[in-house]
């Protein structure tokens, strides 16, 4: 009997530690495979891992710009983008040319590039900045490069095949079915990276940064100068089933550096764009009208003082900013209500902060179509029943302000506002002008057409108040405005 214990216990045993050797056999061969396919993806791209710099064009297509500034919020549009730029890995130079077509013949020309030195940022049409620049810092190239890298599927893997330790930050899985190898890997950033390759070409097919909540899908491979890359990126954010963006690879070059001459500031450009002080002030600029601005006058609004009443014009761009607004104005009459706000048009950067406003029972004046767009904007669904509307009609005139509505290339609906006596507008996004008064090099037709429509009203126009940057432009800067290049 003692003799069939013993056997019987070394025969468990020995099951026992054949089970074990089989799983850690089959976890090495596994963990082997990983290696194996990381080394198969690494001759794969042997070609242009030595590349350093290059110079890339591109196109995309954008499924909304700075987010909700559609034409028209039922239909949502997309605008273009033109790009162009040259990298340099080693120095970590790189020049971006950043071209936007937005409705109504507006075009954005930017610039930003980095030296060894400084990384600028400035604008070649004037439209909003003039001569003025932005000082970027030196940290800007890596900013850059985390956007530009997924354009190019050869470049957005390197992180992947440089990883050194295989074992523990890379895991694979296989689907038989679709054909493809999926590698996740954990960055030296600790986000959780899938990449999936196909198994027969193994080509990149889709990148899903799990910790950002990104998705990009690489197609239509093509080969140029001996260099395979993918032609057309989708990009989409926040678990979106329509891509945020849509990018197409033009033309790729290798290069030798960037061109030295891309890497400073044209003649002309200054001064540097200092940093607002976030403190708002509210300064009197016709009896009983006041402009609200800080130090910066990235934004500016108004409000008009009647009677026992304030009505304010365009600070509902976002929370913070209505916040302090309402409570400068009861600072300043504290024994007066603030009984409404004007809305211009109903794009996210001049209505995201209206839910403060609604919250304290102020209502909103606006058109129908802006009342509906606003109704529709997503975050303000839980709240929607709380905001109380007042619609206003073209040409309507309320205590000495008479607003205009006129369809806009900008957005379908969009209005100004007309302080008859004092001879001031208040407009937002129809006249773009610089704090310097740049004259822009090319005009949108909605700024031309809104020109045109002032001239035919014969308004009084002393000044005009700009929601952003310009609070101040003449009519003489308006007239030369005009005569832009279209």
């Amino acid at each position: 009997m003692f003799k069939n214990f013993v056997h019987t216990r070394s025969a468990k045993g020995l099951l026992s530690c054949v089970t074990v050797c089989l799983a850690l056999i089959s976890m090495n061969v596994w963990a082997g495979e990983t290696e194996t396919f990381v080394g198969k993806l690494k001759n794969h791209y042997e070609k242009t891992r030595s590349i350093t710099a290059f110079s890339l064009n591109y196109h995309f297509l954008n499924k909304q710009f700075r987010s909700h500034g559609y034409w028209d919020y039922q239909v949502p549009n997309r605008v273009m983008s033109v790009r162009m730029v040259e990298v340099d890995l080693d120095k970590k130079h790189f020049y971006d040319n950043d071209i936007l077509y937005g409705p109504g013949g507006e075009i954005l020309d930017r610039v930003q590039f980095q030296n060894d030195t400084h990384s600028y940022f400035y604008e070649k049409n004037g439209n909003y900045l003039g001569k003025r620049y932005f000082n970027e810092g030196l940290g800007n190239f890596d900013r850059f490069m985390h956007y530009h890298a997924f354009n190019i599927d050869f470049i957005v893997v390197r992180p992947l095949l440089d990883e050194a330790n295989v074992a523990d930050n890379i895991t694979l899985r296989r689907d038989e079915k679709a054909g493809t190898t999926t590698l996740t890997h954990k960055n030296a950033l600790d986000h959780v990276v899938d990449y999936e390759f196909s198994n027969n070409s193994l080509q990149l097919l889709t990148i899903n940064n799990k910790t950002r909540k990104a998705l990009y899908v690489y197609d239509d491979y093509q080969t140029t100068r001996g260099i395979t890359f993918a032609r057309q990126v989708k990009k989409y954010y926040n678990g979106e089933t329509v891509p945020a963006y849509i990018s197409f690879n033009d033309k790729f070059e290798i290069i030798e550096e960037v061109d030295a001459s891309k890497l400073q500031l044209p003649p002309g450009y200054g001064p540097e764009v200092q940093a607002g002080d976030g403190i708002l002030v509210a300064k009197e600029i016709a009896t009983g009208l006041y402009l609200v601005t800080d130090s910066a006058a990235w934004r500016n609004s108004v409000f008009k003082v009647n009677g026992d009443e304030i009505t304010v014009f365009g600070a509902a761009g976002y929370p913070e900013l209505a916040t302090k607004t309402i409570n400068l104005i009861r600072a300043q009459f504290p024994e007066k209500k603030i009984r409404a706000i004007h809305v211009t048009h109903a794009q996210e950067a001049d209505i995201a902060g209206l839910g403060v406003f609604a919250k304290q029972g102020i209502e909103i004046l606006a058109d129908d179509y802006s009342i509906a767009a606003i109704k529709a904007y997503p975050d303000f669904a839980n709240d929607i029943e709380d905001f109380k509307f007042t619609v206003i009609k073209d040409e309507q005139l309320i205590n000495g302000a008479r607003f205009y509505i006129l369809e806009s290339m900008h957005s379908k609906r969009q209005s100004f506002v007309h302080f008859e006596r004092e001879g001031i507008i208040f407009q937002a996004d129809f006249l773009h002008i610089a704090y310097d008064n740049t004259i822009p090099k090319v005009i949108p037709n909605y700024t031309r057409a809104f020109i045109d429509f002032i001239r035919d009203k014969q308004l009084k126009v002393n000044r005009i108040v700009g929601n952003y940057q310009n609070n101040n432009i003449s009519l003489e800067v308006m007239n030369k405005t005009y005569n832009s290049l279209m």
